[in-house]
């Protein structure tokens, strides 16, 4: 791969993984414990079997996705979309 091409690739990977760190035009609220997460469907679909499946069958409401997750920590959940 030429050095033009790897940047690109590159750039292109960090800007996708920013997309964990916004809350802009988010489609998904993780709820966690008491705290919820705004989060891209996209990032959560290509990351995880479990999002995929998840997102598969889960309902929209006002164009959101709700996911509750039961048996998860705060802390492990952070450490899980990293």
């Amino acid at each position: 791969m030429s050095q033009i091409n790897t940047k690109l690739l590159e750039r292109f990977s960090n800007d996708f993984a920013q997309l964990l760190e916004t809350e802009y035009e988010f489609n998904v609220i993780v709820k966690v414990d008491k705290q919820s997460f705004k989060l891209h469907s996209l990032v959560l679909y290509q990351r995880s079997s479990f999002f995929r499946q998840e997102l598969t069958t889960a309902t929209k409401k006002n164009n959101i996705i709700e996911i509750t997750l039961t048996n998860t920590s705060v802390e492990a959940f952070k450490i899980l979309i990293k």
